[in-house]
């Protein structure tokens, strides 16, 4: 048996919290990725199109520095999505070298049904917390990131 470490109770809280936080995370991420699937696509792949669904067309790094779901086969993940015809890539106007992502008539169609559903999901997910609640926990984490 290991030797049992008493924390002092500043550190012991702060200990918990990080605990939960994880935990909570583990959740959604599990939880998020179970949805994901039913749309046919993998997380990385929704994650793209969710991006240029709420932004329109942009540079490839762009997309990438918005992403939660980090990936070193990036170009994969672009051709898989444009195999199934719901990007297309473009050639910048401006720069040749400079490739632009859209989403093509069936991937906007794809995005306007999948994220309206998805606004249900997580609206359902944290339907366990009052308004002011959510406020709150937006308020905590934001702080926690640096993100306020």
């Amino acid at each position: 048996m290991g030797k049992e470490i008493v924390y002092k109770p500043k550190t012991q809280l702060a200990l918990n919290a990080m605990f939960s936080v994880g935990n909570a995370s583990n959740f959604l991420q599990d939880k998020t990725h179970s949805y994901v699937k039913t749309t046919g696509l993998t997380p990385a792949q929704f994650a793209i199109i969710s991006i240029l669904g709420h932004n329109g067309p942009l540079k490839i790094s762009e997309i990438y520095k918005q992403m939660l779901i980090k990936s070193g086969n990036r170009t994969m993940i672009l051709d898989s999505i444009e195999e199934k015809n719901l990007i297309k890539r473009v050639f910048s106007k401006n720069d040749r070298r400079e490739i632009i992502i859209e989403l093509t008539t069936a991937g906007q169609k794809f995005f306007d049904e999948s994220f309206e559903d998805y606004g249900h999901f997580v609206e359902k997910t944290f339907g366990v917390l009052s308004q002011p609640e959510q406020k709150d926990l937006l308020s905590i984490l934001s702080k926690l990131t640096g993100e306020s």
